[in-house]
């Protein structure tokens, strides 16, 4: 069993290993993005025009993900793929959560990467974690 001490040491390197990897992290998911078949991909920077964005006829698939998130990371290709695949059936959106914390508060996003698909201006469908561009391809095409 642990003493009051080791707990405070596991603490530390914990919260250490923590900090190494958001600031390793910061930076990397926007230079994904540009790359091969991510350039399909757009980060939303300004949230002014996110509304008009997803009330539009087109369904789009909004990711919400932070820089430091290794399966957020992982999503990145994925995402990339995917709107090479269904280019113009479909627009794939990135919003950062550290970035668009009132987005985040307003849609519920309690974990990442969750993404929320919309159509018109509601939500079709929401989804935690990593999955494949088949799997997303076929939720698109159910809910759209």
């Amino acid at each position: 069993m642990l003493q009051t001490g080791q707990i405070s040491v596991l603490m530390a390197i914990f919260l250490s290993l923590l900090v190494s990897c958001k600031q390793a992290g910061n930076g990397n998911q926007s230079k994904m993005a540009d790359k091969g078949n991510e350039k399909n991909l757009v980060i939303v920077k300004d949230m002014s025009k996110f509304t008009e964005i997803i009330n539009g006829d087109t369904p789009v698939l909004v990711d919400f993900y932070a820089d430091w998130c290794a399966p957020c990371k992982m999503m990145a290709p994925i995402l990339g793929q995917l709107s090479k695949e269904m280019q113009g059936a479909v627009r794939v959106i990135k919003v950062n959560v550290d970035n668009n914390r009132k987005a985040a508060m307003q849609y519920g996003i309690r974990n990442i990467p969750t993404m929320l698909l919309f159509r018109n201006g509601q939500i079709k469908w929401q989804g935690v974690g990593v999955m494949q561009a088949d799997q997303l391809k076929s939720i698109i095409q159910q809910n759209s």
